[in-house]
Formats: C-alpha cells, structure tokens, sequence
C-alpha cells in the first residue's frame, strides 16, 4: 500500500439538528477554494444528507460497493467546485457483521481514498453509538460541534466523556456553531470547556465559529450550500477562515492511516475469551461493588463495553431482585457528571409578556435600530428552524430575499439556477422553465411590438439553422415546395404533350409529301 496522503477530519456532534451536516459539506467545499482535492464520505448510516444538502441524486452507494456489485469510481459524486461525494455509508455502522471480502473492499477504498485526496472529510451520525465513535479514534482530526442550546453542550460533554472511557488521546477541536459573534462563541466556549476540565479532563481546543445566518436556513431548503448561494455571507466568511485556519493546524501533522484502526480492531475482535476470562461478581442484598473485578488469572483488564456486557447479561437473568437492580442504577449515577448549568437568572427564564415588552421598549429607546433588529430576527428565525424543523419564511419569500441580496460570480448563480430546475424536476416530474408558454406570454403583452417580433423570430431562425444545419420550413416555404413540385409535372407534361405533337406533326408532313408524290404520278385530268 502506498503511503496515504489525506489528512482525515471526523465531523460529529453530541446532537442532531446542529449543522453538523451542513457544516461538513461548507468546509468540503470552502477547502476545495484553497486548491485542496477534497472527498466527503457520508458515514451517516442512519440519515444520509451530504447528496440532499448538494441537490445531486446518487445511482448507487456504499452498500453497491461492499456487494461488489460496483467499484469505488463508479459510485464516487461529482459535486461543485470538483468535490468527490462517496454517497450514503451504509453498512458502516454494522462493521462488525461484514463478511472477510467485505472488509477487505472496504479497507481497500479507504485506503484509495486517503491517497487519492488532500483532504477526507468524515460526516457521522449524531450522538454516542459505536460507530461514531470508531470514526473518531479512527480519524486524524476530530471536529465536534456545539451550539448555544443546553442540551447540544450536555450531549457533546457525554461524548468526550465516553471518548475517554475508551482511551482516546488525541485532542477533540471544538466548533461553535450558530454564534451571534465572535465574543459570544469564546463565551459559550468557555463555559463549554470549563466544564469538561472540571468533570473529565480531556483535551480541548477551540477551533472557531459559524455565524449565526440567514443563509444557512435558506440553503438547506434550496439545497444550494451557503458558501455556493451566497459568499460574501457572514456564515461563507466564517467557513472561509475555519478552512484557511484548519489547513494551516494540519498541515505539518503527520498522516497516518485511516483504515489501519479497523485492521487493528478486527484482529482484537477475533480474538476469541476463553472461559477463565469470564468475570465473577456476586450481588449482596444491601451492598453493590463500584467496580467489576475480574479473578486473578485474568491478565488483560475488562473494557468498559465487556464489562456493561456482563452486568447487562448478569441482569438479564431475572436472579437479581429490584432492589439489587435499585441499588446498582443508583451506583451508576455518581459517574454521570452532567455540565453544570449556571445560576438561573431572570434573563434565563422563559420570556413573559414583560420581558418581551422591556425588548421592545429597548428597541423603541434605540429607533430600532438596523443592525440590531436583522440580528434578533435571523437569530430567532434559525432558533425556530432547528427546534420545529420549519421556517418561519415561505418559500417564495425566503427565495425572493435570497436572490435580492445574492452577490455571488455569475458560476455560481448558474449553479443555483441549476439545482432549483433540478428540484422542481424531481418533485413534479416537469420541466421549470416550459419555453411555449413564456414565449406565448411575451407575445400577448401589449409592449412586445412588430419589430421585437420580427427580432425575435430572426433570432429563432438562426437558432434553428445553427442547431440542425439547415433553414427552418415555414408552412408557406412547404406550400411553396408542394407548388413547384406540382409545376415540375405539370412541365413534364406539356414536354411530353409537346413531344407527342411534334411527333404527329412530323407524321402529317410525312403523309402529305407522300400523297404529294402520289398525286404527281397520275396522269392529268
């Protein structure tokens, strides 16, 4: 195997409905503006959104690929930008349950795929499952992603703290997502981080931020990415910078192999225990040990996974009581720190009719200000996107205000123009745009005069001679064919009507010659 060159980022999050996806697929694409051969693979086993997010329609996935029905060029997405989608990762996740050529196929891929890249993008699946975190240790670079939300900072402290359990070492990147500014995703940072050193003590760095935008909701409908819809966006600046700034942090790491952690996991999974390894514990009826203990003989220390697997096939059984089960949950529990929340202030409780008012009022005292209201509305606006999975926009509003602010080179809004065709393809089974009837349209305005008319059929006829290599054939030029078509045999006719007199004529003359000569024979009268 030749030695890899793609650096592996894992972007995950302890939550879903954070961006993670949409975060992945701007950085993809934002790293490819740096001249990067970039590839995104959807590891998502459960919920594939990198092709929905791009507006492109995979033939086939991952799982044609470890059927062997198909090789990893053939199933590999073009996308914008030249980033290469490897589409849909199902099987992943069920790693364990692949057969031997299976996993010979699939490491044989990654492997392609590290070396055939600058960069490899991994999208996860939200939360703490195996998979996720295989992904992780597996990974050169782990993105996580918070948001302000509460339960986006308890989760993603779940993660790391299961992360640890499993020996990982490396240092997690920590990206605030959906941030008013700058100021303000260092603070839910912090807030973040102070927590984790407390309680876990893990490595951390503070990678960046994503500016809380408009964009970002509307992009998703239009499955256009933001720094493709609009890249002069607070949200496209921000994926600019995390690229430039993440490409600079990599850059002198030393690349290691992405599928080497499956080669070593599948030969420690083969490994079969033997029955001494098998850990006894014996449950007394008011005490629970805090620990599981293996006998002496036993060498190599449990893992976490064998050991929940043997309490869980201990309880199982039905020979635990409730109070047993009671009091070994409640022994659980003093290992499940969750992040500290704050004093609870008043600005923290839900908002009354006052406090709305003091709002207003605030906004009122400041002429309502611009700035400031754009920024209260396009942050509530996301806040309800991501809790209700609605916008507060309709489409035709949300779209019309996109394209109103759209900055963007004429490729990009070509790229646009493209996908929305796309989508409505797809969803009506029809053409976007139905050329006759705009052009029936224009025809019956009042201010579409003889002369646009004239100019316009002009521009048809070329069209048409430059696209089939001939004269377009109007009803008249037909009729004239058909005129001299018929011309030509009715010539043909008086030609042969004249041939045919000629012929009778030089007959007569013949006959009156001859009786001429007869006639001068006879002897006279």
């Amino acid at each position: 195997m030749s030695q890899p060159k793609a650096k592996v980022i894992t972007v995950t999050s302890g939550k879903g409905g954070v961006g993670k996806s949409s975060t992945a697929t701007n950085l993809a694409l934002s790293l490819t503006a740096l001249d990067k051969k970039v590839c995104v693979f959807d590891a998502d086993a459960s919920l594939a959104n990198i092709n929905i997010l791009l507006g492109i329609q995979p033939t086939y996935t991952l799982q044609h690929l470890l059927n062997g029905e198909k090789n990893l060029k053939e199933i590999i997405i073009d996308g914008p930008r030249g980033l290469k989608v490897v589409p849909g990762a199902t099987g992943i996740a069920e790693y364990a349950q692949l057969t031997n050529e299976q996993k010979l196929i699939l490491l044989a891929a990654l492997d392609k795929l590290q070396q055939d890249f600058d960069y490899l993008i991994i999208d996860t699946a939200a939360g703490i499952g195996d998979d996720v975190l295989d992904f992780i240790r597996a990974s050169q670079f782990s993105i996580i992603i918070i948001t302000p939300e509460p339960t986006s900072l308890t989760d993603s402290f779940s993660l790391l703290k299961v992360l640890k359990r499993s020996n990982y070492n490396r240092t997690s990147y920590i990206l605030v997502n959906m941030a008013l500014d700058a100021e303000n995703s260092q603070a839910i940072y912090k807030r973040f981080e102070s927590a984790v050193k407390k309680y876990i003590d893990v490595d951390i760095n503070y990678l960046g931020y994503i500016q809380v935008d408009e964009t970002m909701i509307s992009s998703i409908r239009l499955q256009c990415p933001a720094v493709l819809l609009s890249p002069d966006s607070n949200a496209s600046g921000c994926f600019k910078k995390l690229a430039q700034e993440l490409d600079k942090e990599v850059a002198e790491q030393t690349v290691d192999s992405f599928s080497e952690f499956w080669r070593q996991q599948d030969g420690i999974d083969s490994r079969a225990q033997t029955p001494s390894e098998t850990p006894v514990v014996t449950f007394k009826e008011d005490t629970l040990p805090n620990t599981v203990t293996p006998p002496a003989s036993v060498k190599t220390p449990l893992s976490f996974k064998q050991a929940a697997d043997f309490c869980i096939a201990q309880l199982s059984t039905g020979d635990v009581t409730e109070e047993d089960s009671a009091a070994f949950l409640e022994q659980l529990a003093q290992f499940q720190p969750q992040v500290p929340e704050e004093p609870t202030t008043q600005a923290d409780q839900a908002p009354s009719s006052s406090s709305i008012r003091e709002l207003y009022n605030y906004l009122e005292q400041r002429s309502f200000p611009k700035d400031e209201l754009r920024e209260i509305v396009t942050t509530l606006e996301q806040v309800y996107f991501e809790k209700h999975a609605e916008s507060l926009n309709s489409f035709e509003s949300s779209s019309l205000k996109l394209f109103a602010q759209f900055s963007g080179n004429e490729d990009d809004l070509h790229y646009l123009n493209q996908q929305l065709s796309s989508c409505f393809q797809r969803e009506f089974k029809k053409p976007l745009y139905n050329v006759l009837e705009h052009l029936e349209s224009l025809v019956s305005s009042n201010n579409f005069s003889q002369q646009s008319f004239d100019d316009l059929l002009s521009e048809l006829l070329s069209s048409y001679q430059k696209k089939f290599n001939e004269a377009y054939k109007t009803m008249a030029d037909e009729n004239l064919k058909s005129a001299r078509e018929e011309i030509s045999v009715l010539q043909k006719q008086l030609s042969d009507i004249n041939n045919e007199l000629n012929d009778t004529n030089n007959t007569l003359t013949e006959k009156i010659m001859l009786l001429n000569k007869i006639q001068a024979l006879l002897p006279s009268s």
